[in-house]
């Protein structure tokens, strides 16, 4: 759709319409990079309301079209929600990524999983603040009540 100045709250609501299929392909898009507990309607809701924040806020005059400034937008919203959802700051996140790709490769190579010590060298910091970082994260997983019940039996 072509860059469009909203007049009536019936332009706003068929152009909010027209582009609820961007929000789905981009929510579809970043779903597939999400842990299994994001939900594709979740990011669907989030980015909807992107979607209309962008509708409100967009001036045609400035030359560029509703559907490149409302894929920010959206894209934003959804980012956002994401970041709500994670309880780790995005450094022990980033730790969590560099561990994972750290013990990837050491398995690869050595056919086994590496120690605590074997980690912290790889990842080149003290082994106290590796055991830290572990601990942090360890404290920020979500166990399901089921796993639980089939754990107490």
């Amino acid at each position: 759709m072509s860059s469009v100045f909203v007049t009536t709250a019936l332009d706003r609501e068929q152009l909010i319409l027209n582009h609820l299929p961007q929000v789905r392909l981009l929510a579809t898009r970043l779903r597939k990079r999400c842990p299994h507990q994001v939900e594709l309607d979740d990011l669907i809701s989030a980015g909807t309301l992107g979607l209309i924040r962008a509708v409100d806020r967009f001036q045609s005059q400035r030359g560029y079209q509703l559907k490149t400034f409302a894929e920010h937008r959206i894209r934003g919203a959804m980012l956002d929600y994401l970041r709500q959802l994670d309880p780790l700051p995005r450094a022990v996140r980033s730790f969590v990524r560099r561990r994972d790709e750290t013990s990837h490769a050491f398995e690869t190579r050595f056919g086994r999983l590496p120690n605590a010590d074997e980690m912290a060298m790889s990842l080149g910091i003290p082994l106290d603040k590796y055991r830290r970082l572990e601990c942090t994260v360890r404290a920020a997983e979500t166990v399901s009540l089921t796993a639980l019940r089939s754990y107490s039996i």
